[in-house]
C-alpha cells in the first residue's frame, strides 16, 4: 500500500471514530433530556440532528470512496463499545436504572 494510502485510510478511521465518540457522547446528553417533559422538543431536535450529521459524514466519506467509507464505518463502530465503557466508569457506583441522571 503506497504510503499516500495509508495515511487516508488512517484519517478517515480518526474521523470515523471522532464522529463515532461525539455520536455517542450525545445520545447521553439526549436521554437526559428526553426525561425531562419541558425539553422534549430539543431533545428530538437534537436526535434528528445526531443522525443527520453522522449520516453526512458517512456520505462524505462514500463519494470518497470505498475504502474511505468503509473505514469511517470501522470507527464509528469502535467508537461505540470505547465510550459506553467510559460512560459507565463515570457513572457513581450505587446508580439504579431509573434514577435522573446529573441534569435533573
Amino acid at each position: 500500500m503506497p504510503e499516500k494510502q495509508i495515511i487516508s485510510a488512517l484519517c478517515w478511521l480518526l474521523v470515523g471514530l471522532l464522529a463515532g465518540i461525539i455520536h455517542m457522547a450525545a445520545l447521553w446528553l439526549n436521554v437526559q433530556f428526553l426525561m425531562r417533559p419541558g425539553k422534549r422538543p430539543v431533545a428530538i431536535a437534537m436526535l434528528v440532528g445526531r443522525f443527520f450529521l453522522l449520516g453526512g459524514l458517512l456520505y462524505l466519506a462514500a463519494r470518497s470512496g470505498t475504502a474511505a467509507f468503509l473505514w469511517a464505518t470501522g470507527g464509528v463502530l469502535v467508537a461505540r463499545p470505547l465510550i459506553l465503557r467510559f460512560m459507565k466508569a463515570r457513572l457513581d457506583p450505587d446508580f439504579q436504572i431509573g434514577e435522573e441522571g446529573p441534569l435533573r
